[in-house]
């Protein structure tokens, strides 16, 4: 049995039987096969059946008939095509069945759950009988009301205005009977109305924009809506130059307020027929885009309440590092006092045990043997002891002025910068600096060119980078002194796009961190180096700095041994707050 099928093997699926003789497919309902759907022509094609055979007629419709995505004229079709009628994609079937029943006439009336084969809860409403396209008026206004009511759910909040306008142009053509459609916003700073989103049925031609600016200049100047059924000799246009170039027979423009101020217009029209638009598409044109203003005004409040979450976090976090700060500058200067006494006291010390160790070399023929003997050894503990004070008072200092460095912090602003240049900076100073000294290394870099500018602190970003660079350096020169020449450190470093994000990715291929300490690597003063090489503090400040001060993610993935890859995600612009 020979079958179309919309949506195969999905929960709206919907079969088509073909019978004998011809049948016609179109949105008109005395098409053989009645699909009310915008985008098909009231007889928009015809199947033929001969001798066995199927041949698809496209009969001149608008929007054209296609067999496996090549426009035809007459095509024969066989099980597991696809035929395009418009916008909807249908599968022929051809199966054989034992039932006697055959499907036999020019006409097949379909179940009204079966006829509303279309892709979206609009579509559905547009098409049901005795709703949008009823002429029953009372049941008309029913099924427009549902409509808006579906569009509410269609439209919801987001920080995404363009995609909203988008979806809400997509709506538009599902609904109305239109060609081109425009959305222009009036803009924030400049005042100046802006086209932000278009959308025509037919590819546009030349360089003409798809827009009546008188038209649109007329609505935004009154505030009104418009409806101009015959755009070419309506009075209020004054056979405006734009309507005439750009052969517009009807359109309908109404402005967007979601209050008393108009945020922009919303323009739509047709250019093969006049009087296409009545009194009734205008008032549900107004209604709709009342409820698109709204949720434009939305996002836009969405959006300044992201980024003014993104400025209050920004500040919570100078103010903990500014206290963190504080506290260890204090600290430092208590311990530094202290530290001072011990080490001048620890080389006075050496120097007098240097001065005994001369008088008893002088004198030391007075003492007997054995008590010469202990002199010396007591001499040598002395003298390693004041030693070993003074290299752990140097070592003391050093993590001293390192903590002092780290909570050292100056204020930047977010600023669009080139994030792939950041990163390669980072690893340039880091491999330049201690850390590297001597290191034979491996970098293997693979930057998305792209990714586009970035917003971000660069001071505090290339901090981060440049902490995280640092510390594989160590780790991979510790694996070098295990393994000898035979290890060969190496450093991959990458950068992505994800949508709204950008991803950072640093690995090296050295001791990697043990299972039982990954937990803890972002903790503050915790560290895995050996004692006195490490503050604690570089991991647990550029934790901060990604997900305080920027609204992003770090994390690592190691395998003790083997590697450990830092992953860092920030948002591409200042406003965009983490999805995670």
């Amino acid at each position: 049995m020979p079958t179309l099928v919309y949506n195969p093997g999905e929960p709206d699926e919907r079969s088509f039987p073909i019978g004998e003789a011809s049948v016609t497919i179109g949105r008109a309902e005395d098409q053989g096969i009645y699909i009310p759907h915008k985008s098909l022509s009231r007889s928009h094609a015809r199947i033929e059946p001969s001798e066995g055979r199927f041949f698809v007629v496209d009969l001149e419709s608008k929007n054209g008939t296609l067999v496996n995505g090549m426009r035809v004229k007459r095509k024969e079709i066989k099980h597991g095509d696809t035929v395009t009628l418009g916008d909807l994609d249908l599968l022929f079937r051809v199966e054989d069945t034992q039932d006697a029943d055959r499907f036999v006439g020019t006409h097949h009336t379909l179940p009204q759950a079966t006829r509303a084969l279309l892709r979206s809860p609009i579509a559905r409403l547009v098409g049901e009988p005795g709703t949008a396209g009823s002429q029953d008026p009372g049941a008309r206004a029913h099924g427009r009301l549902r409509i808006l009511m579906e569009v509410a759910k269609l439209l919801p909040v987001s920080d995404d205005i363009d995609s909203l306008l988008r979806r809400t142009l997509d709506l538009v053509f599902q609904i109305l009977d239109v060609d081109r459609g425009v959305i222009l916003l009036i803009d924030e700073q400049t005042r100046a109305l802006v086209p932000r989103v278009m959308k025509t049925a037919q590819p546009a031609q030349g360089d003409l924009p798809i827009y009546s600016e008188n038209i649109v200049e007329y609505v935004l100047r009154k505030s009104v809506a418009a409806l101009f059924a015959d755009a070419v000799s309506d009075a209020r246009l004054g056979s405006a130059r734009s309507v005439v170039v750009q052969s517009i027979r009807a359109s309908m423009c109404v402005p967007l307020k979601p209050r008393d101020d108009v945020i922009g217009v919303l323009y739509v029209d047709n250019l093969r027929a006049t009087h296409l638009f009545s009194e009734d598409d205008l008032d549900f044109l107004v209604a709709f885009a009342s409820q698109v203003a709204v949720a434009i005004e939305n996002a836009r409040l969405y959006r300044r309440v992201e980024q003014e979450t993104v400025a209050r976090m920004q500040l919570i976090m100078e103010a903990k590092l500014a206290s963190l700060g504080a506290m260890v500058s204090g600290i430092a200067h208590e311990l530094r006092n202290p530290l001072h006494f011990m080490m001048n006291f620890a080389e006075i010390s050496t120097g007098l045990a240097a001065d005994l160790a001369e008088a008893l070399r002088a004198h030391g023929h007075r003492f007997p043997d054995d008590a010469r003997t202990e002199l010396d050894e007591l001499l040598g503990d002395l003298v390693e002891n004041t030693r070993r004070i003074s290299e752990h008072g140097r070592r003391a200092s050093t993590i001293i002025q390192n903590m002092t460095q780290h909570a050292r912090r100056t204020a930047g602003a977010r600023e669009a910068a080139d994030l792939n240049t950041v990163v390669t900076e980072s690893v340039h100073l880091a491999r330049k600096g201690p850390h590297g000294a001597g290191l034979e290394l491996k970098v293997v870099a693979e930057y998305d060119p792209a990714i586009g500018p970035v917003e971000m602190v660069t001071h505090d970003m290339g901090r981060v980078f440049l902490n995280v660079v640092e510390n594989a350096l160590d780790a991979m020169r510790e694996k070098q002194r295990e393994r000898g020449p035979g290890y060969v450190p190496e450093l991959r470093v990458s950068t992505a796009g994800r949508g709204d994000q950008v991803e950072v990715h640093i690995r090296d291929n050295g001791t990697g961190i043990p299972k039982r300490l990954e937990e803890r690597i972002f903790e503050p003063f915790f560290t895995t180096k050996p004692s006195g090489q490490g503050t604690g503090l570089g991991l647990s400040l550029s934790h901060e700095i990604v997900v305080l001060g920027h609204q992003g993610s770090m994390r690592v993935e190691t395998v003790p041994g083997e590697f450990a890859e830092f992953v860092i995600t920030i948002p591409r612009g200042a406003g965009g707050m983490s999805r995670r």
